[in-house]
């Protein structure tokens, strides 16, 4: 009765978690001034942030330069105020993970014209990283240093130690979003090295970075070698071009079509040596409507969130025919498609999205997989968030390699990493999130949660019986760092599978990170 009522309460109460959108100014007046103020990590005007800790850490980090915000904007001196392009910038700054908060204004001045403000707060940029994770019985420890905005340039980079089980690896990589000082022109490179195997990539990329870029563009190169026992050995290496063009340029909605050229090859050694090389003609389209709203408490603590609830579907193809003159080894083509769309009334936001994909290999058809999900938010009271999600993935002929697995990494806590595999599976969550304390210390957001799982996967020759379900509950505890860009928090939730397995773990304890959906 208890739990009744408190859902009543949820679902009846005026919603939290996006609040009414501002009054927007009318578009027409001319831009007379642009003002950036970038704001450090701690505000030691504010007594409260005025102490030696804070202080100290404001010396140690480099404040985002004001050239690299109005690199993102999508308006200058001059333009017409248009209020849509104003908070698609607000959103574009807070997609960096270097901006913990954005806010532009506006105001008319005597002479008619507008003059906006650009404020922006900086989030904690280095990171050291010393995590442990444990789930389903298995451990991964990581250590190494990141830096997300060199010298307040805007630039990432990182170097870190993994060690999985038994498995080593060492990850270097390094990105920049405004590569030459060029607005969102993405250069990264990425390389991973372990015993027995090393993968580089690197990428230049231009993307649609807002809804009024008429073209993208982009170029990358990966390479991978592997050795396996018995003295085999597998080379691969990948390179890729891709163009995109919009159909036409809108605020209020995305219409692109995309081109590309994917050339692939692998070569493995030993006793039984194999040569696959295909080479891909690539065509997709998007079609989105756009309807954000900005929400908090979904997925992150404190942070604002972003969410496009307009309708957008998203085809695409890919088709490498075997032709002697491009030296391909056989015939593939590999459509998808993909939809999205979401909702929000009284207290109430939700999320839904599908997608289809598959495979033809020299015409025959395989690894087809439909999937269907939907994730249901209520935010009722200000520091507690009711989740709810369910997710049906249908397969068919499925490889081994291409299974579904289910278990603690795929949302079913309480049971081995990816304890099940089958050609069909099935999803439940419900969690109640409450969010203990905001900012403590100022630099941490906590909070605690109570869970059920429950899902199942099977052979797509047989049925599924509510029967086999697999269920489990638990709680756990969250914190995220509030002063970070991401906001996004670590989970540690200890879970009682109610049908666990012989000899199985009565409880189950996991630390990773993000969100459980």
């Amino acid at each position: 009765m208890g739990h009744s009522i408190l859902l009543l309460g949820l679902l009846a109460a005026p919603l939290a978690a996006a609040p009414p959108r501002r009054p927007r100014l009318p578009s027409g007046p001319v831009i007379a001034s642009i003002t950036i103020e970038t704001h450090n990590i701690f505000d030691t005007d504010f007594p409260p942030e005025n102490k030696l800790l804070y202080r100290l850490a404001n010396r140690a980090h480099i404040k985002t330069f004001d050239s690299v915000i109005e690199r993102e904007l999508l308006f200058r001196v001059g333009d017409r105020y248009d209020p849509a392009l104003t908070e698609e910038s607000e959103r574009l700054l807070r997609s960096l993970g270097f901006i913990r908060r954005a806010e532009i204004s506006a105001t008319v001045n005597k002479s008619g014209a507008m003059d906006v403000l650009v404020k922006t707060y900086d989030a904690w940029s280095l990171e050291v990283v010393a995590n442990f994770k444990r789930a389903g019985g298995a451990n991964n420890i990581k250590a190494g240093l990141a830096e997300h905005n060199i010298l307040g340039q805007g630039k990432s980079g990182s170097a870190v130690y993994s060690r999985d089980g038994g498995a080593e690896s060492k990850t270097f990589s390094y990105k920049d979003v405004q590569f030459l000082h060029y607005k969102r022109l993405q250069y990264s490179m990425v390389a991973l090295t372990a015993p027995g195997s090393q993968n580089y990539s690197l990428s230049l990329n231009r993307p649609f970075y807002a809804s009024i870029a008429k073209h993208a563009a982009g170029a990358a190169v990966s390479y991978a070698s592997s050795a396996r026992g018995g003295g085999v050995s597998r080379r691969t290496g990948e390179a890729e071009v891709s163009y995109g063009i919009a159909v036409a340029t809108s605020t209020e909605r995305a219409r692109r079509v995309n081109f590309g050229l994917l050339t692939h090859r692998a070569v493995s050694n030993g006793p039984v040596p194999d040569l696959e090389q295909l080479t891909f003609l690539k065509l997709g389209g998007e079609w989105e409507e756009l309807d954000f709203i900005t929400a908090r408490r979904i997925q992150n603590f404190t942070r604002d969130e972003d969410f496009n609830l307009g309708f957008g579907i998203v085809p695409a193809v890919a088709w490498s025919p075997k032709l002697n003159a491009l030296d391909t080894t056989q015939s593939q083509i590999i459509p998808s498609v993909s939809a999205h769309k979401g909702f929000t009334w009284a207290s109430q936001l939700l999320l839904l999205k599908s997608g289809y994909k598959s495979k033809y290999v020299n015409g025959a058809n395989g690894n087809r997989v439909a999937s269907f999900d939907s994730t249901y938010y209520a935010r009722g009271v200000k520091y507690q968030t009711f989740a709810l999600h369910a997710g049906l993935d249908l397969g068919w002929r499925l490889d081994a390699d291409n299974q579904l697995g289910l278990g603690e990494l795929n949302g079913l806590r309480g049971y081995g990493l990816s304890e099940f595999t089958g050609d069909r599976r099935f999803l439940f969550n419900i969690e109640d999130r409450l969010y203990v304390y905001d900012d403590l210390f100022r630099i941490l957001d906590v909070g605690a949660v109570v869970f059920y799982d429950s899902g199942n996967v099977w052979q797509a020759n047989r049925s599924m019986k509510f029967g086999d379900l697999k269920n489990s509950v638990g709680f756990g505890l969250r914190a995220a760092p509030s002063r970070s860009g991401s906001n996004s928090p670590v989970r540690i939730d200890l879970a009682f599978p109610l049908r666990r397995q012989a000899g199985g773990a009565r409880w189950s304890l996991s630390i990773l990170a993000g969100q459980a959906f």
